[in-house]
């Protein structure tokens, strides 16, 4: 199947469109995957296709719309068109591409084989759909068309074109090669596994229709829902990588929740950053941080000293409003991860924050615009108890038909998934938002499929440790491969103070600004939205116990969705009682039922 990457651009040229539709046409009949990308943008260079295909390799193709009447003069570097204007030799520019494309896949170990050769076969071409051949000898073209590694279609020879026509070497790509030449070409597309003992590094890359979609050529805005471990905030990074990698100059700003993903989403760009450099994508135009920072640095005021619940408000409402009579449109774009937890104000600071920039809509209207890209997942909003419709927070948040919903889950395991479902839908509205805002869920796939994926751990704290100390010095995983999270920042200090000494040493509470980089990962439940390890803790679940406060318990029970949906591997739950009633006993109840939620 042939996935082409963006659908579509409107300055195409004639010529560069009758090649998009003949390659279209040639891969019909294919069942195996290809991708297309149009005119991406490799360095300072932009071929007009880079096509991928899994049974034969990767070429980069160049087209040219000229006819022999519309040449003067030609060299091995120029040709010179009737009007005088200096233009690239197509063949000359296709072997700029080749080299440009075989130094970066040089760059990676991974692509070589035992013999030290790279295990990838590359080729380029120009394609000139209106030259024939005939006047090509005629006027000796060869001369300097005669440029390997790249080779030349003409007329001729593009009337019969066959996809083996396209690719002077042939050599089939594994999945896995596939994903990996895509993720070196946009290494933000990449899905990084979070364990040190995995043997390959990327576990995945964006599917073609999540690429396509965050590399959606029309600006504007767009939201992006999906399962736990979908590869929303991948999406969402690659949406601000592409924007500066088409725009060098605009000023993008990524908002968070809290400061544990912002750190994160920090984290994710920095292990990018040298590869993207070598592709001449400068990310510092790129600012990461939480939205209480964002409207702070908007508003310049400082911050009251409130006392208890008084000062939580302040952030939550004063502060914005602060905000919201200061700003100014400062930004290209703003793209917001774990948008669920946003209030309404909150996101009327990011469009009033957005410069607008003029459409045409469906009805041949002019509108303004704004590029604001929203990432997360309903299901996992704790904050915001109220449901405003989009266009009532401002009209020009209409998401019809910008909107995708993403049903494969990489990094969250299947038994935990269905867990947290089945958990969530105990509670009858909970159970409604599962069928409304997700999909029925044997439609849901998975990357990463696990048996005996989840224990429970009964006792006092110490148990816990005793299994962290088993898990590090026996089962070899690194400190930073574990997350605990826990009810409050006051447990999960008590929770540290029980790890033996040395491993004290390992843990670091999210709480405080050090580094945990190379650390036992301790938070709160609340805290924990964005964040992953292959190993999470889930302290205290029997300390959760229903209550007849509606908002309150369904704030709770989507709470411990989030908690039961951090690990990749192995999830451990643990309370002092799993007989009392409390969460601890219903998730013991739902496992040893096991029924898939329908």
């Amino acid at each position: 199947m042939l996935h082409i990457i963006p659908n579509d651009l409107p300055t195409l040229t004639k010529g560069e469109r009758s090649v998009l539709n003949k390659i279209k046409n040639l891969y019909k009949a294919q069942q195996s995957d290809a991708y297309l990308y149009i005119q991406p943008k490799i360095k300072n260079l932009i071929p007009d296709f880079i096509l991928i295909d899994c049974l034969r390799g990767v070429s980069i193709l160049e087209v040219k719309d000229w006819s022999i009447d519309y040449l003067a003069s030609w060299t091995r570097l120029e040709i010179k068109n009737i009007n005088g204007e200096k233009l690239d030799n197509p063949v000359f520019k296709a072997g700029q591409y080749y080299k440009s494309l075989e130094g970066l896949f040089s760059m990676d170990d991974r692509l070589y084989n035992t013999q030290g050769e790279l295990d990838v076969k590359l080729s380029s071409f120009a394609i000139l759909p209106h030259l024939k051949r005939a006047a090509f000898e005629e006027n000796h073209l060869a001369d300097v068309f005669n440029q390997k590694p790249a080779h030349y279609l003409l007329s001729e020879d593009f009337n019969g074109l066959e996809i083996s026509d396209l690719f002077s070497e042939i050599k089939p790509l594994s999945p896995m090669y596939l994903k990996m030449l895509r993720a070196i070409i946009f290494p933000e597309i990449q899905i990084l596994s979070t364990s040190e003992n995995h043997t390959q590094e990327l576990i995945a890359a964006l599917d073609a229709e999540q690429e396509r979609f965050a590399k959606n050529i029309s600006y504007g805005h767009y939201m992006v829902t999906g399962v736990p471990g979908s590869g929303k905030t991948v999406m969402l990074l690659a949406r601000a990588i592409h924007l500066i990698r088409e725009n060098p100059d605009w000023k993008i700003r990524v908002l968070t929740y809290n400061r544990s993903l912002a750190t994160k989403l920090e984290q994710k760009v920095k292990s990018l950053a040298e590869n993207l450099s070598f592709l001449d994508i400068h990310i510092e135009n790129i600012e990461i941080s939480t939205f209480h920072k964002f409207a702070l640095d908007i508003a310049h005021v400082s911050v009251p000293k409130l006392p208890g619940d008084e000062q939580q408000k302040w952030w939550d409402y004063d502060l914005p409003s602060l905000s919201l009579q200061k700003a100014k449109p400062k930004y290209d774009a703003i793209l917001i991860d774990e948008y669920q937890d946003f209030l309404d104000d909150w996101i009327r600071l990011a469009i009033q924050s957005c410069k607008t920039f003029k459409t045409i809509d469906s009805k041949k209207e002019e509108k303004n615009s704004i590029n604001l890209f929203l990432a997360g997942d309903r299901l996992q909003g704790l904050y915001r108890s109220t449901d405003t419709p989009w266009t009532e927070i401002d009209p020009i948040l209409d998401m019809r038909g910008r909107s995708k919903l993403l049903k494969k889950a990489y990094r969250s395991a299947n038994e935990h998934i269905d867990l947290a479902l089945q958990f969530l839908s105990v509670d009858e509205k909970l159970k409604a938002e599962v069928e409304k805002f997700y999909c029925p869920m044997k439609e849901i796939e998975y990357e990463n499929s696990v048996e005996n994926g989840i224990e429970m751990i009964e006792g006092e704290l110490e148990e816990v440790a005793i299994k962290i100390e088993e898990l590090i010095y026996k089962a070899g995983y690194n400190p930073n491969e574990i997350m605990v999270l826990c009810k409050d920042w006051q447990r999960a200090n008590t929770f540290i103070q029980t790890l033996p000494k040395v491993l004290q040493a390992k843990a670091e509470s999210l709480n405080k600004k050090a580094s945990t980089e190379h650390k036992i990962i301790v938070t709160t439940y609340q805290s924990a939205k964005g964040l992953e390890a292959p190993i999470v803790f889930l302290l205290d679940t029997d300390r959760f116990i229903s209550t007849s406060v509606k908002e309150e318990a369904l704030k709770y029970r989507k709470t411990m969705y989030v908690g039961i949906t951090r690990a990749s591997e192995q999830l451990y739950i643990h309370a002092e009682n799993f007989h009392q009633e409390s969460y601890a006993q219903e998730m013991k109840v739902l496992l040893k039922q096991r029924i898939p939620v329908q």
